[in-house]
Formats: structure tokens, C-alpha cells, sequence
């Protein structure tokens, strides 16, 4: 997915304004960032109005981390970071435990490349969505934002073998729930043509 940026950002002017706390500075970064934050969060998110709670949250943080951020680093690498671990924070706070299982409950997966290959992005989020939040969360970090088992573990507090798990199990339920999508607009094809 790409993102345009305004190119007369200045986005070194527009975080020294941030950092001195000046609302029109907050707005450009909001303004710029926007559409990035929100398509992060929505992998994290079972709806828009979800991740745009999720969005603000991480926002704000960003906004009240911005004295931490190493101008000789990329921002929008470290805008990732934290929007992510705002999203993981979300379901900290709003949502009941999360139920996790251990590897050996976990089964085969087999490959879903060719149903992956006839969907759109946004129809491929929308079946991510429909993960449960221990899946899609796991799922998410690991395969889309590149988070390895025990970073993954340390960042939910659980145990390695669980993210194994749960990643094995959102691979399979992604599975069963692209199956289920590719009959019924297979059969919603035929009846078009």
C-alpha cells in the first residue's frame, strides 16, 4: 500500500513544532500520518472505527514521545514502531484476555497462495479482520510487520511455543475463511455470467 506524502512537508520543522507543542505543528504530522497510522492499526483492528480508536491512542503517544524519536533515524520507521505497540496496548486495555494455546495443540496448514493471488488488498484485510484477536494480533505482527516468536512473545507476555500457536492456528482459519470466500464468489460469478 503507498501512502503520499505532501511533499512540502517539512517534517523536521513540523517535529521541532510538535516537540514545543504547537497545535498547527500537530495538525500537519496528524494530516501526514494519517492514512499510514490507521492502515497499520486496521491489521490490528476487527473494524475502521476500531483502528481509528487505535490510531488516536497511538497518536497520542506519539505526540507525548516525540522528544524520544533520533531525528538521524527515519520517522515514519519510528512512527511504525509505536503504532504498533499501541495496537498491541488496545487489546491490553479493552478487550477480555485473550485465550492462547500451546504449540502441540496446533495443525498443518496447507498452502493458500492461488486464493491470495485473486483477492484484492482491502478483501484480504477484511478477511484478516475476521480473525479472532489472539490470531489476527500474532498473525499480524509476525508475518506482516516481520516480529519474530520471542519478540512477539515478550511484547503479548507469552510464551513462545503460544505464538507459534496462534499463528499456526490464524494460518488455518485463514485458510478454512479464504475457502469459504473463494466458493461463494465463485458461485456469485456464475450467476453473473
Amino acid at each position: 500500500m503507498l501512502f503520499r506524502r505532501n511533499k512540502s512537508l517539512a517534517l523536521p520543522d513540523v517535529i521541532a513544532g510538535c516537540r514545543r507543542e504547537k497545535p498547527a505543528a500537530q495538525k500537519q504530522l496528524f494530516e501526514a500520518y494519517y492514512s499510514l497510522g490507521v492502515s497499520i492499526c486496521l491489521r490490528y483492528a476487527s473494524s475502521r472505527e476500531e483502528a481509528e480508536e487505535m490510531f488516536d491512542d497511538g497518536f497520542l503517544r506519539v505526540l507525548n514521545k516525540i522528544s524520544y524519536y533520533d531525528p538521524d533515524q527515519p520517522f515514519e520507521a519510528w512512527f511504525r514502531t509505536v503504532m504498533i505497540h499501541s495496537a498491541i496496548d488496545h487489546y491490553r486495555r479493552h478487550k477480555s484476555p485473550l485465550i492462547y494455546t500451546d504449540i502441540e495443540e496446533a495443525y498443518e496448514v496447507g498452502e493458500i497462495d492461488t486464493l491470495l493471488e485473486r483477492l484484492a488488498a482491502d478483501e484480504i484485510l477484511a478477511v484478516v479482520q475476521q480473525l479472532p484477536p489472539a490470531y489476527r494480533t500474532v498473525f499480524s505482527l509476525h508475518v506482516v510487520d516481520g516480529f519474530s516468536h520471542p519478540e512477539i512473545a515478550q511484547m503479548l507476555g507469552i510464551h513462545e511455543g503460544t505464538s507459534r500457536s496462534n499463528l499456526a492456528k490464524a494460518r488455518q482459519k485463514l485458510q478454512e475463511l479464504l475457502i469459504e470466500w473463494n466458493s461463494t464468489h465463485s458461485a456469485n460469478r456464475r450467476n453473473y455470467v
